[in-house]
């Protein structure tokens, strides 16, 4: 199972903008232009970005996944209904 990897520290710089390590861009294919959603916890002042297309892919998975659940649950009602009939 991976675990992630430290990569240093940055800073903000004051027009908002982080910059990332470079050997963090290279491993994790990041380059100039890269979209990425932003998340954050201010209870615990931490920040995740996830790239663009992995959060589009991710989202669509869990779409996905759902609407076979939906389809499930809603056969298992279907069956239930019927058997107490």
């Amino acid at each position: 199972m991976h675990h992630g990897k430290m990569y240093g520290t940055t800073s903000i710089g004051e027009r908002g903008q982080v910059v990332i390590p470079s050997d963090a861009r290279e491993e994790l294919g990041i380059e100039a232009g890269d979209k990425f959603v932003v998340f954050g916890s201010p209870n615990k002042g931490s920040v995740l970005l996830i790239k663009s297309e992995k959060f589009d892919q991710l989202a669509t998975l869990f779409l996905n996944k759902s609407k076979e659940f939906e389809e499930f649950a809603k056969k298992l009602t279907e069956q239930s209904q019927a058997s107490e009939e």
